[in-house]
């Protein structure tokens, strides 16, 4: 119980610092760490990874409030265009949640482990190149839909596909940053409210959950995640855009190979 215990809040404090610095949700870590510790628990491989995700998104909730209002008091967020994409992901996190419940996700991991290889490619060797001109508000809520869809999916917070939209838009690496953890919010709230909804007429669940929720690993890594996500913010505006985008983009490498090896 304690080595389980260390290991949530391990992989919390880890999380919060990832949220803090790249605007992502930390799920990229927590819901590999997850499914081996279900896994060493003796969890059923039937509802496994379904409540490692779940579970990823709840705790990605408490991360992203406390990384945007660290973002937040350092006017790095841009709520114009926040708002359109953040209503999108609303509605896609529900949708990917669904999803989630009746399909493999292999596939399309793989697909968005091409995809964040491509970003992080070009955000290294042509970063100079954005897209200046504003997106709609329409194409902004499309966007938002996809990723929120794709996030709920992988129990992840999104700031690997907002971060690259924000920046392409205009919008600097540091206000991409701030802006992406601030979507991390919506992605996490309807994301594993749905997982709950999804996961209560389940049988066979360990006891202590709440739905496809594990309520343990929940509160350890939530805490531990909301006290580092500060010091992820701080790292990331004590440091130059440039140094900031290529470790971006070392992270988007991260998960490509996660995604495309696979640990689930």
């Amino acid at each position: 119980m304690l080595i389980e215990l260390m290991a949530y809040l391990l992989v919390g404090s880890l999380a919060g610092i990832l949220a803090g610095m790249f605007g992502v949700g930390g799920g990229i870590i927590i819901v590999p760490v997850l499914v081996f510790i279900f896994t060493f628990l003796g969890f059923d491989d039937s509802y496994l990874v379904h409540l490692a995700i779940g579970t990823s998104l709840a705790t990605i909730f408490f991360t992203g409030i406390s990384s945007a209002r660290s973002h937040y008091l350092k006017e790095s967020i841009n709520k114009k265009v926040l708002i359109p994409v953040a209503t999108g992901i609303s509605f896609g996190a529900i949708f990917g949640a669904l999803i989630a419940n009746e399909l493999n996700g292999e596939m399309l991991r793989r697909i968005i482990g091409v995809f964040a290889f491509l970003i992080a490619v070009q955000m290294l060797f042509n970063n100079s190149v954005n897209l200046k001109a504003k997106t709609s508000r329409i194409v902004s809520l499309i966007a938002g839909i996809g990723i929120g869809g794709a996030s709920s999916v992988l129990g992840i917070g999104g700031g690997s596909f907002t971060v690259p939209f924000f920046k392409y838009n205009g919008l600097s690496m540091k206000t991409s940053v701030g802006t992406a953890a601030a979507c991390g919010i919506p992605i996490a709230f309807f994301g594993s409210l749905s997982f709950v909804v999804l996961g209560l007429n389940q049988e066979n669940l360990p006891s202590l959950t709440m739905g496809y929720i594990y309520i343990p690993a929940m509160i350890a890594i939530s805490l531990a995640s909301v006290f580092t996500a500060s010091i992820g913010a701080g790292m990331a505006h004590a440091i130059s855009d440039k140094i900031l985008t290529i470790l971006f983009s070392a992270l988007m490498i991260l998960i490509s190979t996660y995604m495309l090896i696979g640990t689930i």
